[in-house]
């Protein structure tokens, strides 16, 4: 499959605003915790985009490195605090060592990667024996969630479910690789209830700030825009109060290299 194609370049500069400082993020207590329980050392994230979730890493281990695709990410990572070890590539070509890292893992990412399975595949190559793969991210295939940005901009959930593997997926490449107790968590709920005009003021809306709303062009992205203002002022019209809401979880699943 051809996934859509993002230039991350163009929108480097405004990314890290869908991170707000005030926000916790129990994505990344999921992976303090699993760094700290397989006492991993040497860590490499693929797609590592502005360097967020490796630099909250530095606080158990220096030896990070992160891979991006897209120059402009990577020039933006440069600017953490964390002195990272940073490197230009692709996930199906990974440009390092055979058994070089204690733990892989992606996050939010795996739907930019072309090939899931050459993916996987490299993972378990740089990966030392005992070493972990750990993807993490939500699942536009499982019924037991929503998310109103589906409802309003076209296309947006078809092309989710032709970009995401499903978490069924994940689990039976990575055991047909070879990863060895292949598991599944639920890391985080993401439940942001929008009442009103607030949502204009989500940091997810901005169409910079995902590639859900980045893949749109302009004029798609505006009707979705319009689309939500005439709920609001049908709802206002009516005296009610809408909400919009999204509701999934944020899933691991992970796998040790025999």
């Amino acid at each position: 499959m051809t996934q859509p194609y993002l230039n991350y370049d163009v929108i480097s500069n405004d990314y890290d605003q869908r991170y707000p400082s005030s926000q916790h993020w129990e994505r990344g207590d999921a992976l303090l915790n699993l760094v700290r329980q397989i006492k991993a050392k040497t860590i490499l994230e693929v797609g590592s985009g502005t360097g967020f979730w490796l630099n909250l890493l530095h606080q158990v281990t220096p030896q990070l490195y992160g891979m991006d695709f897209s120059a402009g990410m990577i020039a933006r990572a440069r600017n953490q605090p964390a002195p990272l070890k940073l490197t230009r590539g692709t996930a199906t070509h990974l440009p390092y060592q055979t058994a070089t890292f204690d733990l892989l893992y992606c996050v939010d990412a795996i739907h930019h990667f072309e090939d899931h399975a050459a993916f996987i595949c490299e993972a378990f190559r740089v990966l030392k024996p005992g070493g972990t793969l750990a993807v993490i991210g939500h699942d536009p295939h499982s019924a037991d969630g929503n998310w109103y940005v589906y409802d309003y901009f076209e296309t947006v959930y078809e092309t989710d479910l032709l970009r995401y593997p499903s978490g069924d997926r994940v689990k039976a490449l990575m055991k047909q690789t070879g990863f060895q107790d292949v598991q599944q968590q639920n890391v985080e709920h993401v439940l942001n209830i929008h009442t009103g005009e607030n949502v204009l003021n989500e940091p997810f809306l901005k169409q910079s700030a995902t590639s859900q709303l980045a893949l749109l062009d302009e004029v798609v992205y505006q009707a979705g825009i319009e689309k939500i203002k005439a709920d609001l002022k049908r709802a206002q019209g009516c005296g009610e109060q809408i909400v919009f809401k999204s509701d999934f979880w944020v899933r691991m699943f992970s796998g040790i290299k025999a």
